[in-house]
């Protein structure tokens, strides 16, 4: 019965967390069109015309037609930009072309992300259920409250409904992050157990442990080649993220060098009071994993290699970025008009050989500047790092498209409570071992 009973409550759950949505993209459409039409004396063939609040989502959406009709893949006839971004969303933006022709309205690109929103909702809860080590009850619990928070969250509801790559990159890192602690449990790597042998006989009497169970290789072989291929998908949908997986790895290992016995030998099984794991299989399964990241990866890296004759694993946008937040006028928030400036200057006076791909040197530029501005200025930069992480963690949000009061009321509403959780589910579990290592 409380099975069924929760079952019913996803249901109604996820159905109200894209009913949310769809609401909000069918509000947040009529308010752009009506902005439109009161600000600019246009005919009513006009507004038929995609209309987009942030200049990213223009350059998403004429990549997607560019895929979609096999165009060349670049956008703005003037700057021909070809490695400005990375084809993961127009990729999931190019069926919406096929289906719709060359000028589809955009309100089913705000309806496609409105599912990836919902999906985000079940695969929230998909995750603390699989994953965290609780008794059924509270787990069933933890999982029905992460979820009630992803499906309402006023900003999730929000970017879920623009043409912007963050939901469906959520998408893809949550299914990652569900791969990679899968493997990581095959592997013996989690859970972190007691260090203490007598501590961990009181843990595993209320854990919910698996049972002994061997992991072969063509097991750990599918594992990692569907982690290292989820992994590309989302650097594709997000370059920053290429630093995730090797970190996450880490940070993992380091965990695990200090928590829990463990013995090396050829086949990992959990036994009733201890995870045992092989090191052979570990170095096996993250060489697997780094063949296929590489390989899926290894379209756009050749693609980009013929274009420029250098490595562009990902984009050439980190000058630009660079320069965003290291120079003369930097305040730690992100203004990008001085991209055209560079642009221009860079045409009249070339900073290399014209030989060499114009995004390759004026992204050079752009970061040659920023790395000057920090030798010249160096206690300014160090100051505008923490203005950064300032602007990151503040309860209240700093960017000026939030400054009205009940905007910022209403984020902070949301954003506190999680933080506030997370930092104490931190401090509980620090002390939990501290604890256990005594007994």
């Amino acid at each position: 019965m409380a099975l069924k009973s929760n079952s019913i409550f996803w249901i109604c759950l996820l159905l109200s967390a894209f009913l949310v949505r769809v609401g909000v993209a069918i509000f947040w459409e009529a308010q752009l069109k009506s902005s439109v039409s009161q600000t600019s004396k246009v005919g009513m063939d006009s507004l038929n015309e995609p209309i987009f609040f942030f200049g990213d989502s223009d350059s998403y959406w004429k990549l997607g037609q560019a895929i979609a009709f096999g165009r060349s893949y670049e956008f703005d006839e003037e700057r021909h930009w070809q490695i400005f971004r990375t084809p993961g969303y127009p990729v999931i933006l190019a069926p919406i072309f096929k289906l719709f022709g060359n000028n589809p309205p955009t309100i089913v690109a705000r309806i496609q992300g409105a599912l990836f929103g919902t999906l985000n909702v079940a695969l929230v809860g998909l995750i603390a259920w699989k994953f965290l080590n609780f008794p059924p009850k509270p787990k069933r619990w933890v999982a029905n409250i992460s979820g009630v928070f992803v499906a309402f969250d006023p900003t999730l509801v929000f970017q879920s409904v623009l043409i912007l790559s963050e939901e469906s990159f959520l998408t893809f890192a949550l299914l990652q992050n569900m791969c990679l602690w899968n493997l990581a449990q095959k592997l013996g790597i989690l859970p972190f157990p007691a260090r203490d042998m007598r501590a961990f006989k009181a843990e595993s009497a209320f854990l919910d442990w698996k049972t002994p169970k061997r992991i072969g290789w063509f097991n750990l072989f599918v594992s990692g080649a569907l982690l290292g291929v989820l992994t590309a998908a989302t650097v594709y949908l997000r370059p920053s993220w290429y630093y995730y997986l090797p970190f996450a790895t880490i940070i993992i290992m380091i965990f695990r060098a200090f928590t829990g016995v463990a013995h090396e030998i050829d086949d990992y099984y959990y036994t009733n009071y201890e995870v045992v794991f092989s090191w052979k299989k570990l170095f096996f399964t993250t060489t697997v994993v780094l063949a296929f990241t590489f390989v899926a990866l290894s379209p756009w890296i050749v693609r980009n290699y013929k274009l420029t004759s250098q490595f562009v694993p990902t984009t050439l946008q980190m000058g630009a970025s660079l320069y965003d937040g290291l120079n003369p006028s930097a305040t730690g928030a992100s203004d990008m008009e001085f991209v055209d400036r560079f642009r221009e200057e860079e045409i009249e006076n070339p900073s290399s050989s014209t030989n060499v791909h114009f995004e390759v040197r004026l992204d050079t530029r752009m970061k040659e500047a920023a790395i000057n501005w920090v030798k010249s200025n160096p206690q300014k930069a160090f100051k505008l790092c923490f203005v950064k992480i300032y602007r990151l963690w503040a309860p209240l949000p700093r960017e000026r498209a939030f400054a009205k009061p009940i905007l910022k009321v209403i984020l902070a509403i949301t954003f506190i409570p999680i933080f506030l959780l997370g930092l104490a589910g931190g401090v509980v579990s620090l002390n939990a071992k501290a604890l256990h290592g005594r007994c």
